[in-house]
């Protein structure tokens, strides 16, 4: 585990350090919108840009489709979704693993504690993003729930076990 969080640090510092300052404005406008959610807020790990359905179209639509089918259920759920677009203009020009997106803007936001678990969707281990959340969420101690049947009734009853 220790090995997969240090990998995430394999970029130049120069370049690091671009991504961070970039970066850090969507981290700020995440975590005014995560503390406006009433807790508890859970957060959707599956594969966007590597694993699940083999592209990023059909793993951002079937992680989107949870993510609504959770909040109309009155789920508090961060919608990172919604910075897609915005974290790939960042990252245009990046051409490695998008490790910068999992330590500057993924890392502040789970290592701030206003995410009270994590819902891990079917494929998530085939994805590196998520395999990096499953380690970060273990190593802060986050409660992890495993969605196995892509039934959001599964993730209502986690849900309720942390109010």
């Amino acid at each position: 585990m220790i090995a997969r969080l240090m990998s995430s640090q394999k970029s130049d510092e120069g370049t690091r350090g671009k991504y961070k300052i970039a970066l850090s404005g969507l981290v700020d406008e995440a975590l005014l919108e995560i503390s406006k959610l009433k807790p508890p807020i859970i957060q959707f790990c599956g594969p966007i840009s590597t694993g699940g359905f083999g592209n990023v179209t059909d793993n951002l639509d079937y992680l989107y489709s949870v993510i609504q089918a959770s909040t109309e259920k009155r789920m508090s759920v961060f919608n990172q979704v919604s910075y897609e677009r915005r974290l790939d203009r960042i990252l245009k020009d990046h051409h490695e693993y998008d490790y910068p997106l999992l330590d500057f803007f993924y890392s502040p936001i789970l290592m701030s504690k206003k995410i009270s678990g994590l819902v891990f969707l079917p494929l998530w281990e085939t994805s590196v993003g998520s395999q990096w959340e499953h380690d970060i969420g273990q190593s802060l101690h986050l409660p992890i729930y495993y969605l196995e049947d892509m039934l959001i009734n599964e993730v209502e009853s986690f849900y309720k076990t942390l109010l």
